[in-house]
């Protein structure tokens, strides 16, 4: 990514007649229902007069058919703006990006309204935050695409003295699409379907992002990290929101990434994604470049998600259908169910960091191949490549019931015996306390199978598995078959 260049070549002069109050100075004017003109002059005024508010008029749509700058039908907002809606549209007609927002004057606010038809070659093709703040009220980005990341918003911090902030409420950000594959040099597709957030800090209140996709690496309905490797801080929290319905065909993540940043789920549910790998969300720093993820996922549901890596589909081994971490997570009151991975191994969640789950359930997943691919029906616990972070796995208080592989490990696979060819995945330390094990199938340790980690039973119940209970037989103690 890089900051797009601010020009005033080629803006629109109108008559002062077509908005109201819209002279140097004012605080608030209306735009009567029309063209992009109008518009454009109210946007310059409000920033010639330090900020202002912007009525549109209701239920109005406002075409943007030419550029006014660079790949922005609008000038660039620098100053505290607010647009109220009135339930208009502001259609980029597909030939340019809507809002480009810059730091550290920048401030839009959006209620009430629609953003769709945004188009831009690089990145954030409804808005594109560079820096600024951006907040969204009971507004909708539908129908934008982009490039390289963000097909309908880009937040991201380009100085570290002005940081990029997003705040959505009672808002969607749906449909969108980022549109380049991923490639070895810097003109390939990032990803973040819906939104890319870099550097930068992203906060949803009872917002949806559904149905967006991503053809780039990274996060079909959100990627958020520190993608660009300018060590800032990335931020990115959920408050009863939902990221749903959203595909990244070569991506990790395909409903949300989180790379060397910190995501916080809070009463929020992330279900019925499909991407590579990382169904439901992929979080840590995936071997390179080094450093620290921090996921939480409090009160909330990563349901029904599907990965297709593995053998008979493409990519690495791992599928991780609901979560896949590899740095730190913590699973709390939460539900990781119904999850599938049809071609590779770990049905519900697989950790290659340090993870916590407590109070939580992993039911009902699936790893459906036949034989080792198919490992890791509920939970796969396994070292990553050496010098990484050793895999520690703690289950408290949780169930781990009724998933099912086709390979080792229905329950819980503690490491996979994977052919000859790629690296075995040798088991971490597993640790289950106060917690059910229960009406899992697999080929090889229907319940419990492990392969050179450790294990530590502690008043648990692992029962009723089928074949049988725990693999390598007598090697788990407090386990039997």
């Amino acid at each position: 990514m890089k900051r797009l260049a601010v020009t005033t070549a080629g803006v629109l002069v109108v008559s002062l007649l077509s908005v109201t109050a819209a002279t140097a100075g004012s605080s608030a004017m209306r735009v009567p229902c029309g063209g992009q003109a109008a518009l454009v002059a109210a946007i310059d005024a409000a920033n010639s007069a330090g900020g202002g508010t912007i009525h549109l008029a209701k239920r109005c749509e406002y075409d943007l058919t030419t550029a006014d700058n660079g790949e922005n039908g609008l000038p660039v907002v620098m100053t505290p703006i607010q647009i109220v809606g009135h339930d208009a549209t502001i259609d980029g007609t597909g030939s340019v990006r809507v809002f480009e927002v810059d730091g550290p004057g920048g401030n839009l606010t959006l209620d009430d309204m629609t953003i769709t038809g945004g188009s831009a070659a690089d990145f954030g093709g409804g808005i594109a935050n560079l820096g600024g703040a951006v907040t969204l009220y009971d507004t909708h980005v539908t129908g934008n695409s982009a490039g390289v990341a963000g097909g309908g918003i880009a937040n991201a911090t380009f100085d570290p003295s002005s940081v990029a902030q997003l705040n959505l409420r009672r808002s969607s950000v749906s449909d969108n699409a980022q549109t380049q594959a991923p490639s070895q040099d810097q003109n390939g597709g990032l990803g973040g379907g819906g939104i890319v957030n870099v550097d930068g800090t992203a906060t949803l209140f009872r917002t949806r992002v559904n149905g967006n996709t991503a053809q780039g690496g990274v996060g079909g309905g959100i990627a958020s990290g520190d993608y660009l490797g300018a060590g800032g801080v990335t931020v990115l929290n959920l408050n009863r929101s939902e990221v749903n319905h959203n595909v990244a065909p070569n991506a990790g993540g395909g409903g949300i990434q989180n790379l060397l940043g910190s995501a916080n789920l809070n009463h929020s549910e992330v279900d019925g994604n499909t991407s590579l790998n990382g169904g439901g969300i992929s979080s840590g720093n995936q071997g390179s470049p080094k450093g620290t993820a921090n996921l939480r996922v409090i009160h909330s549901e990563v349901e029904g998600n599907t990965a297709t890596a593995g053998p008979g589909g493409e990519g690495p081994p791992i599928a991780a259908a609901g979560i896949a971490n590899g740095s730190n997570a913590v699973l709390s009151h939460s539900e990781v169910e119904h999850n599938t991975a049809p071609n590779g191994i770990g049905g519900g969640v697989v950790n290659h960091g340090m993870m916590v789950i407590r109070f939580s359930e992993v039911d009902g997943n699936v790893a459906a191949a036949a034989g080792v691919a198919g490992s890791g029906g509920g939970i796969v616990n396994a070292q990553g490549p050496p010098g990484t972070t050793p895999a520690v796995l703690t289950v408290t208080h949780s169930t781990v019931n009724h998933n099912r592989a086709g390979g080792f490990g229905g329950g819980i696979a503690n490491g996979v015996p994977l052919p000859p060819g790629p690296p075995p995945l040798f088991g971490g330390q597993l640790t289950v306390r106060h917690s059910q094990v229960e009406g899992n199938t697999a080929a090889n340790g229907g319940g419990i199978f492990n392969f050179n980690g450790s294990v530590t039973l502690s008043e648990s119940d692992v029962t009723g598995n089928h074949v049988d209970n725990c693999e390598p037989t007598g090697t788990i103690a407090g386990c039997t078959n």
